[in-house]
């Protein structure tokens, strides 16, 4: 089973604000998906829509909406969860 994982205007000022390193590295997690599909943890209902919240361990959180019809991740929201060098 091959998933989509999508990045778009939703995510783009999020993955814009990060640096070359950390955008990397959490396209690397993400990309894991592809094979594995995302881990569906953290889940809560939005505007009636069911997202999913999930840590990566490059100390961002990840919140994306799933289609499982069509092996989808839309990635929503990429925020960072523990705080950057100082």
């Amino acid at each position: 089973m091959t998933w989509r994982v999508l990045t778009g205007r939703t995510s783009e000022p999020d993955f814009a604000a990060l640096t070359s390193g950390d955008g990397a590295a959490v396209l690397d997690e993400l990309t894991a998906w592809v094979d594995q599909g995302p881990p569906r943890s953290g889940r809560r209902l939005v505007g009636g829509v069911e997202v999913f919240q999930d840590p990566l361990a490059c100390g961002y959180m990840v919140t994306y909406y799933v289609q499982e019809a069509d092996q989808l991740v839309a990635v929503l929201r990429v925020r960072r969860t523990r705080p950057g060098p100082s």
